[in-house]
């Protein structure tokens, strides 16, 4: 069963994005600035592979590279950012210039920050930590970058799920590249997370629409879709004939989650080569149910009831499509003003977004089909979360 983060037997349609990657890379060889980079789209797209093979790339091309996923918590995530680039700093190939960070590293954890300036072993308070946390954290990837530009290297910070970091450190990091490419420093942020990521950084900090290139993550063009099911069916001497590769295409929707679960499903029920139309058919409902178990159940579980009957309405009105949050209100019976704090809480679940003014949508494609399909029970087990 694919899961958040398995990489697939072959990254398709993804060659853009990788360039552009490339491209920040020889220019940070080059002493030249860039934007970081936001890469949005829904669930299951991939963006989370596409973010590890980023850093593979990068961390080739000799760069120093971090990696995180953001919690919501702002004591996790800065925690989390801390320890990720100092692990970064020390992992460094080159002895001479790990030895350069790691003293980096360590004259700086050697000093505490007070509210009234910088003394040595001061001891704060839990709160005062989280309080001067920005500052240390900018005195960190400033002398890092300040040591890396002069090796014409760079420091690169990969984040998923970069909406849901919490509005502290999130706020500091916006500021930070902000800073960073004003001193011409080399420190890029690579982000991931769902569409309403590139509203969240704005509303953050108001600059941030100028900090970042902006990547929308959507769906696989039939050919490249083609190719992520035939691929790695051909380096494993089973290919899949043209009549299975049609019926593929069409079920998965471009959608790279879906593929490997067709994929796997088709190739495990194959009993000739190449794999035929008979062997996806039999795969389908096996793999349709490990979707449901894997995609779609889990985040019904997530919501409250009030939460599940808002899904419930949406998927009424449009099925997959987004609807207007007016309608879904009208069909629960309830002024919109009434299940605004739903609406909301479903927004940071992660399980709807905001297209546009007015409007909502399911973050996990085909989830409107799968309410309609399964009817799945409001009253089922809640998982606790909200």
């Amino acid at each position: 069963m694919p899961g958040a983060g398995m990489r697939p037997p072959e990254l398709v349609g993804r060659d853009a994005d990788i360039e552009s990657i490339g491209r920040i890379i020889a220019r940070t060889k080059l002493k030249l600035m860039n934007q970081g980079v936001i890469f949005s789209g829904l669930r299951g797209m991939g963006k989370t592979v596409l973010l590890l093979s980023l850093q593979d790339l990068a961390a080739r091309q000799g760069m120093v590279t971090a990696r995180m996923e953001a919690t919501g918590n702002a004591e996790t995530d800065y925690d989390e950012l801390f320890n990720e680039i100092a692990l970064a700093a020390v992992n460094v190939r080159s002895m001479a210039l790990r030895e350069k960070l790691s003293e980096v590293m360590s004259r700086i954890d050697s000093v505490e920050f007070s509210f009234l300036g910088i003394g040595a072993n001061v001891r704060l308070s839990d709160e005062e930590r989280i309080r001067t946390n920005p500052f240390r954290l900018e005195a960190i990837v400033r002398r890092l970058s300040e040591e890396l530009a002069k090796e014409n290297s760079g420091l690169f910070l990969f984040i998923d799920e970069l909406q849901e970091m919490a509005s502290k450190p999130l706020g500091a990091l916006v500021a930070l590249q902000h800073k960073m490419g004003q001193d011409g420093l080399p420190f890029y942020i690579i982000g991931a997370g769902l569409p309403n990521l590139p509203g969240t950084l704005t509303k953050s900090r108001s600059y941030a629409e100028r900090l970042f290139s902006y990547k929308r993550i959507g769906q696989l063009s039939d050919e490249d879709t083609a190719d992520g099911f035939q691929k790695p069916a051909q380096r494993m001497g089973r290919p899949f004939d043209d009549e299975a590769i049609s019926r593929l295409v069409e079920i998965s929707h471009g959608y790279p989650y879906f593929i490997q679960a067709y994929g796997r499903a088709a190739w495990d029920a194959s009993v000739s080569n190449p794999t035929g139309l008979q062997a996806v058919l039999e795969g389908e409902p096996i793999a349709r149910a490990e979707l449901d178990e894997g995609l779609y159940t889990s985040r019904w579980q997530r919501a409250k009831e009030s939460g599940r009957r808002y899904l419930a309405a949406m998927a009424r009105i449009s099925e997959d499509d987004p609807c207007d949050s007016a309608r879904v209100a009208e069909a629960m019976g309830k002024k919109p003003k009434e299940v605004s704090m739903v609406r909301e809480s479903l927004i940071q679940l992660g399980l709807i977004y905001q297209p546009e003014h007015g409007k909502v949508a399911y973050t996990i494609p085909g989830m409107g089909e799968y309410i309609l399909r399964a009817v799945p029970a409001t009253q089922q087990t809640y998982d606790g979360r909200w």
